[in-house]
């Protein structure tokens, strides 16, 4: 498992762990293993996309550098949200693409995600060889093999005019909110719901990098639900830093997460016998109750890691068309081959037009389960094979014990922070008591 790569790629304290000797390093590597490959052009071309971070464009510049220095192009795509980054690496037949964001995390961390020429996150075992040419002692090329860095203007309208194309949405004067977190969606989102006839107020909507993520977002609901009930709009939504995640707000305060979405979506694809597979793809964190209620549909859950690259692997083996995580990641393939909370916000607003029905009408027969996270504080970020509940006997047994009582419980590092995340599910006063035994018993180990 390559060391640098969490589940969603490189990330860390900008000008600490995130440099730009490293972003330097990383877009030599690339520029290597593809011009090794077996590309059908001069230079290798390489799609580049960022955030609003303050610490973005100085990553850009040394990603671009070490790519240009090394013989591959750049086609620079501004601030953008990575599933348009994923969308138009496809459009222009680039042969990978790099975003730099490290998306909901806060505003001092930054990352970079290296996609292949469809637009998906490289496997480990690429990774691993990226890794292995960042250290190696390639020379770069002569100046009459220098790549160039070539900027496309208008990636807002592309990548929103190709999401109104496959979503078909049209909003007769709809008013809704946008928390765009001021981050990557701060354009783009306005852009599709104005342009989509809908009346948009936006929220958090200052690019400059200071504030990205901070007390907003889909991390971070409570403002978005308050503006939606002052307002007496029907819906609001929330995105991440980078737009791979979104979360939603009913007029009634009602929160819809990943699993909400997917159901709306289901619902709606199996009204037209359309759900072909009959399957969604989840992970450990899916809501029991999105779980039965697809039983009830006819269909299957197929739950894999918590990580969006885990599903989109998934996926691609079952032939799944929808997938996702209650976190707000969701990937639909008629619209997008990643996450794109964009596509997805898109989406669900279509169906609602379309049916004319309201969310909380279309998930009536969705019962989920409580289901409650506390995030535990590391010293350094664990991977999943470091973290071994077999070699912690007490809490071992504590989890034991609470399991046999009906929750369920899962513990994981978090593969973008330094955190081990708790979650349980079950009857609500009992997820309270076993919060309340597990969480003391998880920091007095990891801080002991």
């Amino acid at each position: 498992m390559p060391n640098l790569f969490g589940t969603d790629g490189i990330r860390g304290r900008s000008n600490k762990e995130m440099t730009p000797e490293l972003a330097y390093k990383l877009g030599k590597a690339i520029a290597i293993l593809l011009r090794e490959g077996s590309i059908k052009r001069s230079r290798p071309l390489v799609g580049v996309a960022q955030d609003t971070r303050t610490s973005s464009n100085m990553l850009f510049t040394a990603l671009s550098s070490g790519l240009m220095s090394y013989g591959a192009d750049v086609l620079y795509f501004g601030v953008l949200p990575t599933p348009g980054l994923s969308m138009l690496t496809r459009r222009f037949g680039a042969d990978a693409s790099v975003m730099v964001s490290a998306s909901h995390n806060p505003m001092e961390d930054n990352g970079l995600k290296v996609l292949n020429s469809v637009g998906l996150k490289m496997q480990e075992a690429e990774e691993e060889l990226l890794e292995q040419l960042m250290e190696s002692d390639h020379k770069p090329v002569s100046w009459d093999h220098i790549g160039q860095l070539h900027y496309v203007s208008n990636s807002t309208q592309l990548y929103g005019d190709e999401i109104l194309e496959k979503t078909h949405l049209m909003l007769d004067q709809v008013p809704l909110v946008v928390d765009v977190a001021h981050g990557a969606t701060y354009a783009a989102a306005p852009y599709v719901l104005q342009k989509a006839g809908a009346r948009v107020h936006t929220l958090f909507a200052t690019p400059d990098g200071y504030w990205i993520n901070h007390g907003c977002g889909a991390t971070n609901l409570e403002p978005l639900k308050e503006v939606v009930k002052t307002m007496g709009v029907p819906l609001g939504f929330a995105f991440d830093g980078d737009g791979d995640r979104v979360m939603a707000v009913t007029s009634s305060g009602r929160v819809l997460d990943g699993d909400d979405l997917m159901a709306i979506i289901v619902k709606y694809l199996s009204q037209r016998r359309l759900w072909d597979p009959k399957l969604v793809v989840g992970t450990l964190m899916t809501n029991s109750g999105f779980e039965e209620f697809l039983k009830k549909m006819g269909g299957e859950l197929v739950r894999t890691n918590v990580g969006d690259k885990y599903v989109s692997d998934s996926m691609r083996e079952n032939g799944a068309m929808l997938g996702g995580e209650p976190s707000g990641h969701v990937i639909y393939t008629p619209v997008n081959l990643t996450g794109d909370g964009i596509g997805i916000m898109a989406t669900v607003l279509s169906i609602l037009n379309q049916t004319g029905q309201s969310p909380e009408e279309l998930l009536k027969d969705v019962n989920k389960k409580t289901q409650k996270t506390v995030n535990v504080p590391l010293g350094k970020r664990l991977n999943g094979s470091s973290f071994d509940i077999a070699q912690l006997p007490e809490l071992r047994q504590l989890v034991e014990d609470y399991s046999g009582q009906g929750m369920r419980i899962v513990l994981r590092p978090s593969g973008t922070e330094p955190l081990l995340r708790i979650t349980i599910e079950g009857e609500e006063e009992q997820v309270s008591q076993a919060l309340e035994a597990i969480v003391p018993l998880v920091e007095r180990i990891f801080k002991g």
